[in-house]
Parts: structure tokens; C-alpha cells; sequence
């Protein structure tokens, strides 16, 4: 029984499986169960149940699969459509109809045709779905022009299905644009106005810059800033559903920090390039956010405070007190646009009834907090491919380098000159309008190189002992020319600024050590045939205002020194002559300095000397040597000391007297210091014995060396 069941997959009554078996299953019953089958399956539409059909009964597309062939008709009319209990009912008729007599083989037979009845008809969606697309794209649809800054809904209205229709329209057209082409467009039109502005900058604008690193840095800006507009355009809907409270899209898109790009271009290239990059970026920005012209008026505004603001700022903290102004700033000119909008534009009288302004002065003050985020952020970015800022530049000026400290304790004498030349050149900066604090910094890290071989250069020297007396000409300026050298090679290695690397090779330009060449020249049996390039140093020359101020600050600097009455009218005499030696030895010729500032920073520099070497009250103590300063001679007495061992070395800082007294008495060849004789000796006014012949430390940048143009360019 069950092996008669199986295949077919139906359930029978154990009476009806026997009268079959009983029968052999005769052709007669399987024509029967065949014939009542092929009634119920063939001639009728059996669905598993009603709620399979779909919602829209009125007209239906039924494909009819019959074999390898497929033929359709359209049904009006569900109630042709039967479930399969309803179907068996039918079959049920049909065998009472049908002419065979009833016999217990008849009706197993009839009842095998009922269990085997199925659906034959089932929903395909899929078709469905296809096709009613298909049907709904070949009905044109009816067109509505809407044209661009037309009001749609006004406040207060009520709104009706058709004008819903057409927003959620409007909504879907702006968010199928081109991305392509929109960059493109955007591109296209910052190509054009990039070029105007910057054709119009290099051309009229004292100072703008058209170094290749400026103009990228710049162009990477402004499309960093486009970037954030177009962003902050696109996420601004779904923020303002986020905030709700009557936030509006509009709001969002004072968010933009584009204070903060104009901030770092003012730090990095100056106010030139900062008028350009704001008019630029502020009419990208009105751009991509509806050709809005109060928005590029904010924007402008925005970008000239954050510019202003940062002015003079040496501290990074400043920047985030300049972001707070601007913030404060923004907010106010939105309340301003809103005021304009209220009063001017047609449709904006909701204003006064709600409280979107305050939510566009919060995104505003946002903008400005988040700019000055911006510019703390990427500066150390800016500064690691060789922009130099006042920030960088403060954290040089406080002296506690390693190359600064190294100088200072290998070298003192440099380092005092350095530090001295550092408030000359600051002063004599500020007094033209040129960069002070980096010519101040500049001037601290000129002379480095001396602290290689410190005992080389005069104001390290002690004891009157003139290292380059055992050396000949041609050695002795390739030592002092080295300190340039070897300055900007440990400056290399200290990564500083290329500013301060500059000013280090610039600060002696392409000028001669005239002292040794002179000296070359009077050994020589031809001095003719000496080369001066061999006593020239490696340059190049000063080519910004800062490098020649340094310049002119390191020389007035040395030869005050050599003064032996620093008063103001030899200090104004000596000025004179340095800048006038400078000039005529072709210094400053790519140098931009103007000889209005030329005067303008002597005079400064005399006011600060004359500063330095005041005079003070004479105190009781000292008044003999404050008279023997004056002009008037005076005996030193000086006692031998104890003997000292021989391996023993005993160091004494003395007076210029003293060391003058202690050099009258020197050794001979083959003496020790503990055999020389300490006798009293006479002194002039100036601290030198006048007997003495020996070869005392020679300032070879003093007035009587400086060059006078007859050699060189």
C-alpha cells in the first residue's frame, strides 16, 4: 500500500488503496481518475488560497504555460478562479455527472483525482512589477515649469497635494545632478577668477609673491575650502532635521570655516595673498550655495576679521582669542543678513516669528571656534615644507637652542655679538615695516659657525693671544670664512627655517676679508697675482630687507666695539662710513632695500648704540679708572705670584690694563711663566704699551678693515 501511495504523494483511505489493488488498477479506473484530473486542472484557475491574489483584481494578465508554449488572456472576473477545496467540490459534480457506474473501483478512483488536484495558478510579482513600470513610463507625464527663484509656498498657506507634487519633485531633480559635471563647472569658473585676481595681484599689488609654493599652497586651500562649503551645502538638510527646533539648511551653512584658510594664508604669505584667497574663496562659497550675495558678502566679511585678527599674534594660543573674535564677529553680520532679509526680501517675514536667526548667529559663532581648530591644526603642516610663522619663529627667540646655548658657552663673545645684533636689526626692522621678529631671530643664529673654532674669531680671544699670527694669510681666511660654512651646514642638521639658513650664508654677502688680503698682498713678491676670491666669502648677497638690515646691524655691531669713545658723534661717523663702505662694495645691489631705509635704519641703529653706551655717574671706587678711560695715563703695579707646579694651569680674567701690563712681560722662548720677572710698567690711555711689539689679537672687522670698494665687484 504504501509503495502505491509514495510516488503519487497523497493520502487515501486504506479501502479506496485496496479496491485498486483488488482491481489490478484497471485501465478503466485510471481513465476515470484521468479524465476528472484533467476536468478540474485544465478548464479551471486554482490559487492555494485568495489572499494570494494581488490588491488590483479588476483586470488580470494570466500567462497560461503549456508545454514549451506560453499564450495570455486577460481576466476580468476573479470569480472564475477557484481554491482547491472548491475545485474538489467541482470534481465531485463532474463524477456524478459523468456516465460510469458508481462500484467501489469507481469512486477510489474518483477520489485519487481529488487528492491529486493543486494549484496551478500563483501571482508573480516580479511580472508584475515589470510591467507596471513599463506601463506607467509609456503615459507622458504632465510638465509643470518652475522657474528659478519663484516662491512655491508661502507662509501660511495650505498646502495641497499638487503643490507637495511638486516639491518632492523639485527635491528629487536637485538630487539627481552630475557630480562630473559640477566639479567641472566649479573648476572651470575658479580657473577664470583665479587667474583674473592673480593676473591683477602680480601686476599692482606691492609685495605679492609668485613663488611656486605660494600659489599651490594657496590653490590647495581655496579647494580645500570649496570642499567644505560643497560638503557642508550637502549634509546641511540632515543636520537641521538632527537639530529640529526650527533649524533651518540655510543656518548650516554658516558653519563653513573659511575664516580659518584666510587666517593661514595671512600667516604664511602675507596680507597680499590674503585679499585675493578671501575674494576668491567667498564668491566659491556664495557658488555652491545658490549663487546666494549676501552669503559671499558674509564670507568676506568673515575672512578680512580672521585676517586682522591674527595680525601680530606670537603665540599659538592668540589664534584660538582670534577665532573667538571672529566667531563673535560672524554672529552679528548674520543677525545683519537676517535684518536685510526681513526688511528687503520679498517672502522673508517669517523671520520675525521665529528663531532661526538664532540658530544661524550659533553656526556662525561655530565657524569661527572651528576655524581657528583649523589653523592650529594645519600650520606644523604648513611649517614642515618650509613656511616660516611667528609662532615657529617665537619658539627660536627664546635662546635656549642647542646651537644657541652651544655659541654661548664655546663662544661667548660671539654670542653677546649676536644678541646685541639681534636688537639692532629688530629695531632697525620695525622702524621700515619689515619682519622684526624674524630679523631678530636671524641675527641670533647668523654667527653659529664660530662656536667650531672659537678661538679664531677676536671678541673670543683672551689674554691678548692672536691665534692667527702662527697662520699665513690664505689659512686664516679660509677660518673665518668657514664660520659661514659651517654655520649653515649646522643648521641644516638643526632643521631650522630657511629664512634663518639664509640670512646665516647672507649676513657677509660676497664681500673680502680686506685685512688678510691686504696682508697676502704685502707678503707677496707681486700682489698683483693675489687672487681675492681666496679672502671672499661664499655669499650670496642680501636679497630681502631682513638680510640687509642684518647686514648692516652685524658690521656697526663689531666696529662699535673698536670705538675708543662711544659717544654719539663718533657712533654716527662710524654708521656713515659702514653703510657707506657697503654700498660701494655692490652689497646691496639685489638687495631691496631703498636708501630712504638705508637712513631711515641708521639712525636707528645710532639711537639704540647710543643707548647701550650711555654715560653713567662716576662712582668714588672706581673714578681713577674712569679717568684713565678718559685720556689720562696710570701706573699698574702688578705682584708675581706664587710659583705653581709646572703640569699646574691657572686661568685669571683681566682688565684691559692688566693684560696689557701682563703682555709687556711675556716670556722668551723657552721661559716659563714662573721664571718671567713681574715688574710695574707704564700704560697708555688706550690699555696698550707702546713698546710692546709682540702680536696681540687683531680685529680684523674693525673700521680700518672694512672694504672701500677697491676690490671685489
Amino acid at each position: 500500500m504504501q509503495a502505491f501511495l509514495e510516488p503519487l504523494r497523497v493520502q487515501l483511505p486504506e479501502q479506496d488503496v485496496l479496491a485498486l489493488i483488488d482491481s489490478g488498477f484497471s485501465p478503466k479506473s485510471e481513465q476515470l481518475a484521468r479524465d476528472l484530473l484533467d476536468k478540474a486542472m485544465r478548464d479551471e484557475l486554482i490559487v492555494g488560497a485568495r489572499d494570494q491574489l494581488p490588491p488590483n483584481r479588476e483586470a488580470m494578465r494570466v500567462i497560461h504555460l503549456t508545454g514549451g508554449e506560453q499564450d495570455e488572456e486577460t481576466l476580468s472576473d476573479d470569480s472564475e478562479i477557484r481554491t482547491p477545496e472548491e475545485a474538489r467540490q467541482q470534481l465531485t459534480l463532474s463524477r456524478l455527472e459523468s456516465n460510469v457506474p458508481a462500484s467501489p473501483e469507481a469512486n477510489a478512483a474518483a477520489n485519487l483525482a481529488r487528492a491529486l488536484v493543486t494549484p496551478n495558478l500563483q501571482h508573480e510579482a516580479l511580472e508584475s512589477a515589470k510591467r507596471a513600470d513599463t506601463a506607467a513610463n509609456s503615459v507622458p507625464l504632465p510638465m509643470r515649469t518652475v522657474k528659478r527663484g519663484q516662491i512655491l509656498l508661502r507662509a501660511g498657506e495650505v498646502v495641497t497635494p499638487s503643490d507637495l507634487e511638486v516639491y518632492k519633485a523639485l527635491q528629487e531633480h536637485r538630487g539627481e545632478t552630475d557630480l562630473a559635471m559640477e566639479v567641472l563647472a566649479i573648476v572651470l569658473f575658479l580657473a577664470l577668477l583665479l587667474s583674473c585676481l592673480y593676473h591683477f595681484a602680480s601686476t599692482w599689488l606691492t609685495g605679492f609673491t609668485t613663488r611656486v609654493r605660494d600659489v599651490a599652497s594657496v590653490g590647495g586651500l581655496l579647494v580645500l575650502t570649496t570642499m567644505f562649503a560643497r560638503g557642508v551645502a550637502a549634509s546641511a538638510e540632515g543636520v537641521a532635521q538632527v537639530v529640529g527646533w526650527e533649524a533651518e539648511p540655510r543656518s548650516v551653512w554658516f558653519l563653513v570655516p573659511l575664516a580659518g584658510a584666510a587666517m593661514l594664508v595671512r600667516l604664511l604669505m602675507g596680507v597680499q595673498w590674503t585679499v585675493v584667497f578671501t575674494i576668491a574663496a567667498s564668491i566659491v562659497c556664495g557658488m555652491v550655495m545658490e549663487q546666494q550675495a549676501l552669503l559671499v558678502a558674509y564670507f568676506v566679511v568673515s575672512g578680512v576679521v580672521a585676517a586682522s585678527a591674527v595680525e601680530h599674534t606670537r603665540e599659538r594660543i592668540a589664534v584660538m582669542r582670534a577665532g573667538a573674535v571672529v566667531g563673535v564677529v560672524n554672529a552679528v553680520t548674520v543677525l545683519l543678513i537676517h535684518l536685510v532679509q526681513l526688511y528687503v526680501v520679498e517672502g522673508e517675514l517669517s523671520l520675525a516669528t521665529t528663531i532661526r536667526p538664532f540658530w544661524s548667529m550659533i553656526f556662525a559663532f561655530a565657524g569661527g571656534i572651528a576655524s581657528a581648530f583649523l589653523v592650529l591644526g594645519l600650520v606644523p603642516l604648513f611649517e614642515s615644507v618650509g613656511f616660516v610663522t611667528d609662532y615657529r619663529l617665537m619658539e627660536l627667540a627664546n635662546l635656549n637652542h642647542p646651537l644657541l646655548r652651544q655659541l654661548m658657552l664655546r663662544a661667548p663673545g660671539s654670542y653677546h655679538h649676536s644678541v646685541i645684533v639681534g636688537t639692532l636689526a629688530e629695531a632697525g626692522c620695525q622702524a621700515i615695516g619689515a619682519n622684526a621678529l624674524l630679523a631678530k631671530v636671524a641675527a641670533y643664529f647668523h654667527d653659529i659657525g664660530k662656536s667650531r673654532q672659537p678661538q679664531y674669531f677676536v671678541e673670543n680671544q683672551q689674554g691678548g693671544i692672536n691665534k692667527h699670527a702662527m697662520l699665513d694669510p690664505y689659512t686664516s681666511a679660509h677660518i673665518i670664512v668657514s664660520h659661514v660654512t659651517d654655520g649653515g651646514r649646522m643648521a641644516k642638521d638643526h632643521a631650522l627655517p630657511a629664512p634663518i639658513l639664509d640670512n646665516i650664508y647672507m649676513h657677509h654677502g660676497t664681500g673680502i676679508l680686506q685685512y688678510f688680503y691686504a696682508a697676502a698682498a704685502a707678503q707677496a713678491a707681486d700682489p698683483e697675482a693675489i687672487d681675492p676670491e681666496a679672502f671672499r666669502y661664499p655669499g650670496p648677497k642680501p636679497n630681502t630687507r631682513e638680510a640687509g638690515v642684518i647686514m648692516l646691524a652685524d658690521k656697526v655691531e663689531a666696529a662699535t666695539r673698536t670705538l675708543k669713545v662711544p659717544d654719539e658723534h663718533n657712533i654716527r661717523s662710524m654708521i656713515t662710513r659702514i653703510v657707506n663702505s657697503v654700498v660701494a662694495d655692490g652689497q646691496f645691489t639685489e638687495c631691496p632695500l631703498t636708501f630712504e631705509e638705508i637712513h631711515t635704519t641708521a639712525e636707528t641703529f645710532a639711537t639704540v648704540l647710543v643707548g647701550i653706551y650711555h654715560q653713567r655717574v662716576e662712582y668714588p671706587d672706581t673714578a681713577d679708572l674712569s679717568r684713565a678711560s678718559a685720556g689720562q695715563g696710570v701706573a699698574v703695579a702688578v705682584t708675581p705670584p706664587e710659583p705653581v707646579p709646572e703640569q699646574a694651569t691657572i686661568t685669571l680674567d683681566l682688565t684691559p690694563n692688566q693684560r696689557a701690563a701682563v703682555g709687556a712681560t711675556r716670556p722668551q722662548t723657552g721661559q716659563r711663566p714662573s721664571e718671567v720677572a713681574m715688574a710695574p710698567v707704564w700704560v697708555d690711555a688706550a690699555g696698550a704699551d707702546p713698546h710692546d711689539d709682540s702680536t696681540d689679537a687683531v680685529d680684523y672687522e674693525a673700521l680700518d678693515y672694512l672694504p672701500r670698494g677697491e676690490v671685489g665687484d
